[in-house]
């Protein structure tokens, strides 16, 4: 983005995690919040900016408001990445969201539209990829490679060299142990400890961490 003017950015969803990211993007210059959008076009009170309508209506909103950049503030990896996907093929530009207590080492490498959330730490050659969200207090330690849209709930440690697939979830307050392979699609449920690696597709839980059987929607 352009160092010139700010962008015009608008937030896609109104919950929770909406106002966590409004807040870190206030600190980050050059960046103008202009609204959001949602679903039924309410929000959470105390957003602290106008909800401007549906994100059924979120074409004629970004050109009516002269919107230049978003930021998809939905937890739901799949979702998120349909969304960021159809806004940047209209030409928007995908803010990244970094919170200003976070800690992030000058040799780590974040995509486009990666959220990190305060006090979340990226450490030295790490990679994180495209759209995925770092939560509060989640630490992604050395070498780790992380893939686009995932989510590191809050609370998370992962450890050095592990490699995570597209559109993972690992859960609140789980481990991921040194070296590990976690594929695509997978679910870590919260508070688990991963010891082994996890084929694609799979949800583990508990400590060690096991393989469930899952149901996709």
């Amino acid at each position: 983005m352009g160092s010139s003017a700010a962008s015009r950015l608008v937030i896609v969803g109104a919950g929770g995690h909406a106002r966590m990211c409004i807040e870190a993007l206030r600190e980050q210059p050059g960046i103008e919040v202009v609204g959001a959008v949602s679903n039924d076009a309410t929000g959470r009170d105390q957003l602290g900016i106008p909800v401007l309508g549906r994100q059924s209506d979120l074409g004629n909103i970004t050109q009516s408001e002269n919107i230049n950049a978003f930021c998809v503030a939905i937890g739901a990896n799949r979702v998120r990445q349909d969304l960021v996907e159809k806004l940047t093929q209209s030409g928007h530009s995908n803010a990244k969201v970094i919170s200003g207590t976070a800690v992030i080492s000058p040799s780590a490498d974040l995509g486009d539209g990666v959220q990190v959330m305060p006090a979340a730490v990226v450490t030295a050659m790490a990679s994180i990829g495209e759209g995925t969200i770092v939560n509060t207090n989640a630490s992604v330690d050395h070498d780790a490679q992380v893939g686009d849209y995932v989510h590191i709930a809050p609370g998370v440690a992962i450890a050095g060299d592990v490699t995570i697939g597209d559109r993972t979830l690992i859960g609140i307050g789980a481990r991921v142990l040194p070296g590990l392979t976690i594929g695509s699609d997978v679910v870590v449920g919260a508070g688990a400890v991963v010891i082994d690696d996890v084929p694609s597709g799979q949800t583990v839980v508990g400590v060690p961490a096991r393989p469930i059987d899952r149901v996709d929607p």
